[in-house]
């Protein structure tokens, strides 16, 4: 019974094995099995160095934020555009403009493209008076009897800077709307140093004969205002580093003044105020000279020639400004010159539209006429990026990966 039960177990086998010597090979199953083991050690390297190689996914998705505007983080410098030309706008769906330069820092930059002074957040171009109001003579009028601003080319000028203590130059084109705006005052001012000049040397007219006295009249002159046509020397204003019209600028023993152009209200009182407060620092803080200040005799022409008697104050408008101008009278130190600060650099963040937003840096100045021509808008991008800066931040501490190559 139990021997029965042995061989009814052992016809149970469900992995009966044939006998080695019983089967047979063939070529067909033996090149299958080759390829079959080539293959099993292809995937095998293949998944290997899948497993240990860096691959970049990139998704494309629809931005689902209902938010309308986007944000912009920006750091660009112009290399050879001054703080006081650039501009940047923000352009919306409809194409229009908008000025947005109170909302962005700006730093002058030398030539070497380095940071050196804050020129102002929340700083626009302040409105200035373009002309003199008060002058009511055309030019036509005021030349009846004798031009007294000096045309100057590139040779006569360099004398007059040589020849003379002070010079201020206006920079101009017969083109230039406010260059024509500005000419009848221009030609009051040098009427006023001309008037200064002859009250000098009538003060000391007893010591002179009557050819003397008209040589005086002539070389006592407190400043030479003279004038520079750049359309007929385009090529000495380019040398000069002229960007716009009218470009006023002040001459200081042969040097240009470092603290730069004049940038303010252009009346003859402001043009005389500014002039007298130069000649003080110059002679008072620079040289210590005890060389009589000539401009004390241009501010009493001024007040003559402008119908101003003596003892009568300025408005509110001119002593504000006069004030201000001796509050800055220390800051006006000679380690600054602002023909060696040519650039500017710009950052902040804009709020644009997502589409088609976009934001413009443009040289422009509401009081000045930018040449094309003349302006070198060569800049620099340190930054520009999308979105919240917290973001930026996380990637440059390591704590968000992003690949180095795209």
């Amino acid at each position: 019974m139990a021997i029965s039960r042995l061989r009814w177990a052992g016809r149970l086998d469900m992995y009966r094995k044939i006998p080695t010597d019983l089967m047979e090979g063939s070529r067909r199953g033996s090149a299958l099995s080759y390829i079959a083991a080539f293959v099993m050690l292809m995937l095998f390297f293949l998944e290997t160095k899948s497993y240990f190689s860096k691959t970049i996914v990139s998704d494309l998705a629809l931005d689902v934020s209902d938010q309308d505007k986007i944000r912009v983080n920006f750091n660009i410098t112009m290399m050879d555009l001054k703080c006081e030309y650039a501009v940047v706008d923000v352009v919306s769906v409809l194409g229009t403009e908008q000025n947005v330069t109170a909302h962005v820092n700006k730093w002058h930059v030398d030539a070497e493209g380095v940071r050196q002074r804050f020129q102002g957040r929340n700083r626009a171009q302040h409105d200035i008076e373009l002309y003199d109001s008060s002058v009511t003579d055309s030019i036509e009028d005021l030349h009846e009897n004798g031009i007294d601003a000096i045309s100057l080319d590139e040779e006569t000028f360099r004398l007059a800077i040589e020849q003379n203590e002070y010079v201020f130059v206006d920079f101009y084109a017969n083109w230039c709307s406010h260059c024509r705006d500005l000419a009848p005052t221009w030609e009051t001012l040098a009427e006023v140093m001309a008037m200064a000049a002859e009250h000098i040397a009538d003060e000391n007219q007893h010591k002179y004969t009557q050819e003397e006295y008209d040589h005086a009249a002539k070389v006592e002159l407190p400043v030479v205002i003279a004038k520079i046509d750049c359309v007929l020397h385009e090529r000495f204003c380019m040398q000069q580093g002229i960007r716009a019209y009218p470009t006023l600028r002040l001459f200081v023993d042969g040097k240009r003044w470092q603290a730069g152009d004049y940038m303010k209200d252009r009346t003859v009182v402001s043009m005389v105020d500014y002039l007298r407060e130069i000649e003080d620092y110059h002679k008072g803080e620079l040289l210590k000279s005890d060389d009589p200040l000539k401009l004390a005799s241009a501010e009493k022409a001024m007040k003559k020639r402008m119908g101003i008697e003596d003892g009568e104050d300025l408005d509110d408008e001119e002593r504000a400004w006069a004030d201000r101008v001796k509050r800055r009278k220390k800051r006006l130190h000679h380690s600054w010159v602002d023909e060696d600060h040519p650039g500017c650099q710009l950052s902040g963040h804009l709020m644009l539209d997502r589409v088609p937003g976009n934001f413009h840096i443009q040289a422009r100045s509401a009081h000045h006429d930018i040449v094309p021509h003349m302006t070198n808008a060569s800049h620099e991008v340190h930054l520009l990026t999308m979105g919240d800066p917290g973001a930026h931040r996380l990637i440059q501490t390591g704590r968000v990966f992003v690949p180095n190559e795209h």
